[in-house]
């Protein structure tokens, strides 16, 4: 079974050279022979899908409509679109159909992202599953904050990690991302 990987990233466009290397990364991950999922719409999240389809890749988007809008649909570059209900369906889908997350540049809503994986993961409703965030943007949050945030007895005996600062994985770039998500996941 082919695995997939969802990336978190905003819907904003980001700037010439953060977009190229985004849909690097989706092609990437494709030519690894990974399916990509993301929230399926528009700024990183097309990216991602346009660069997985660019390698012949497979896409999934997860979506929902806040103002119950669905004429725009997803991005074109998604294969399969996965309607949820609210932004929590949305997030839980992604965390039940995904067996690795790499966490882009983004906003609150790629914040509640990450920090339902890590939740789910220290509390024992997800099993784990690893987590990589590209570049210094999430450090300060992520790195800082959460190392210091105990595990849960359960959670610390399946990880291994200590505090949830070691569950998720910093990578300089989208290269070291990918051999960071390949090694976890016993492909690299």
């Amino acid at each position: 079974m082919m695995k997939k990987i969802c990336v978190f990233g905003t819907y904003k466009d980001l700037d010439a050279g953060q977009k190229g290397e985004i849909v690097r990364l989706g092609k990437l991950l494709a030519e690894n022979g990974f399916t990509v999922v993301s929230g399926g719409f528009g700024g990183s999240m097309e990216d991602i899908s346009k660069g997985a389809k660019s390698a012949g890749g497979k896409t999934i988007g997860v979506t929902y409509y806040k103002y119950e809008d669905t004429s725009k649909g997803a991005n074109p570059y998604v294969d399969e679109e996965i309607k949820a209900g609210n932004i929590f369906e949305r997030i839980s889908k992604m965390m039940e159909i995904s067996d690795g997350f790499i966490v882009l540049q983004g906003g609150t809503g790629t914040l509640l992202e990450l920090a339902a994986v890590l939740e789910h993961i220290n509390k024992g409703m997800t099993p784990p599953k690893p987590i990589v965030a590209i570049g210094d943007f999430w450090k300060g949050v992520a790195g800082n904050l959460m190392a210091e945030k105990i595990l849960d007895k359960g959670a610390r005996n399946i990880t291994g990690a200590d505090n949830c600062g070691e569950l998720l994985i910093f990578s300089e770039n989208v290269d070291d991302a990918l051999k960071k998500i390949l090694s976890r996941l016993g492909k690299g």
